[in-house]
């Protein structure tokens, strides 16, 4: 498995009419080879009781991928339950290439948010690549990113830490720009949050401009 596969020419987190999304898993590949991408990381939302064939949907990346001749990784997008742990199964874990922490539906309480966020990132998936992603979506949704703002760099800094990269998520806009910094370029990740073929075209196009 790759070790650090946000080098290059690369897509991450983008979502497939298995959950959320409106792109076929094909329509990624084939904008892909017309973008000369190196590769695509999909991010597909996950439960420990998911509504949709999971073994279908990573049989279908890997068979565009190998179709299509590009790189693709599977990776799920798990949100924290109070307390910590992961709402995804470990037959289903087992099969992620990447794994992302979320923070969809979680209760309003922030001492537990906090906590559990903690945990989570602080935890152990083994050696395969794992982000925060939108991180800081609770607080934002709350309004709280300004008033927790030190809390919220203790958490940027304990993942970082713990070896868990940091989204730079385009469609929340987080991290916030001003706390960008804050982040070890190494540690930072570009996340499309792609639901939309436009989103993940607008994404492609900043990553060219952003690399002259």
């Amino acid at each position: 498995m790759r070790s650090n596969p946000f080098t290059g020419r690369y897509l991450f987190h983008v979502h497939t009419p298995y959950t959320d999304g409106q792109v076929p898993v094909r329509a990624y590949f084939d904008l892909a080879v017309r973008a000369g991408l190196d590769r695509l990381i999909f991010l597909e939302h996950i439960r420990a009781a998911p509504r949709y064939d999971v073994t279908q949907f990573v049989a279908e990346v890997r068979g565009c991928a190998a179709a299509c001749g590009v790189e693709a990784l599977v990776g799920f997008e798990a949100k924290v339950l109070p307390g910590g742990a992961l709402d995804i199964s470990e037959e289903h874990l087992a099969l992620a290439e990447v794994l992302g922490i979320a923070e969809h539906g979680f209760p309003a309480d922030f001492d537990l948010w906090r906590a559990s966020i903690r945990r989570a990132l602080d935890a152990s998936y083994g050696s395969r690549p794992v982000v925060w992603v939108h991180p800081g979506l609770w607080l934002k949704k709350h309004g709280l990113l300004e008033a927790r703002e030190q809390e919220y760099l203790a958490l940027l800094a304990l993942a970082q830490g713990a070896g868990v990269k940091v989204e730079m998520n385009r469609r929340y806009g987080l991290v916030p720009g001003h706390l960008a910094g804050e982040v070890a370029p190494e540690a930072l990740v570009r996340g499309a949050d792609a639901h939309r073929l436009e989103d993940a075209e607008a994404a492609v196009a900043e990553m060219r401009s952003a690399s002259g």
